[in-house]
């Protein structure tokens, strides 16, 4: 699986775990039931779509060939890391 491929095929994971998740979550709430489970499974899926935007963000700043795009990547990247792991 090359490049490409293997992204599309994680935001086809994404997609799919998404869709997942609410459905489950609209069945269990019929019920008034939380589940970690779709909780979990929507944490999972935001990581691939956070991922999936960090690669082809990081092609955009490549193909400017400017250091400056290249740092602001880095430094947005280290960010959403830090405040991602600071709510969990």
């Amino acid at each position: 699986m090359k490049g490409n491929g293997f992204v599309n095929f994680l935001a086809y994971l994404a997609i799919m775990l998404i869709a997942i998740a609410l459905i489950v979550q609209y069945i269990l709430s019929a019920f008034s039931v939380s589940s970690t489970v779709v909780t979990a499974m929507s944490t999972i899926a935001q990581f691939i779509a956070y991922a999936i935007a960090a690669v082809f963000a990081f092609y955009y700043a490549k193909s400017r060939r400017n250091i400056g795009f290249m740092i602001a990547y880095v430094i947005a990247v280290i960010l959403i890391v830090v405040f991602l792991f600071l709510n969990f």
